[in-house]
């Protein structure tokens, strides 16, 4: 195989890790919501203090938050990826062979897109590069992310 063609075959690889690191994250936020709402539910039934249950409520808001948090930036991710008017190079490889992947983002909400893309990269150990409309997503090694799967 050339090394364009491998090159272009790298792409979907990086792209289905990165996926891959954000789903595991979004379940592990929705995961500690979950057991800390049936704490709280639990406390409830049994007349604990107001303060305890507090402090598990607020454990889920915050949860619930980053996992929407999460999911914007995967959104925005795949958004990117599939807009109708996106090049067809968007999500091409770039000299880094299949850790990294290189998007071109532009129009009015671009700045938007590329936070939430940051925000969902710093917690799933992926880097963010960012020369104009160009953003070069990089997969860190496993240990320098927060997914373990």
């Amino acid at each position: 195989m050339t090394d364009a063609r491998h090159r272009a075959g790298d792409a979907p690889q990086a792209t289905r890790e990165i996926i891959r690191r954000a789903g595991h994250e979004i379940r592990n936020a929705l995961s500690g919501a979950a057991v800390n709402t049936e704490v709280v539910r639990s406390r409830l039934a049994r007349d604990a203090p107001p303060k305890d249950v507090a402090t598990f409520a607020e454990r889920a808001a915050a949860q619930m938050g980053e996992a929407s948090s999460l999911t914007d930036g995967l959104l925005a991710l795949v958004g990117a990826m599939v807009a109708p008017n996106a090049d067809p190079s968007v999500a091409r490889p770039t000299h880094g062979g299949e850790s990294r992947i290189e998007l071109m983002i532009y129009g009015d909400a671009a700045a938007a897109i590329v936070s939430d893309i940051e925000r969902l990269a710093s917690r799933i150990g992926v880097g963010v590069e960012q020369h104009g409309q160009s953003v070069i997503l990089t997969i860190l090694p496993e240990g320098k992310s927060h997914s373990k799967d």
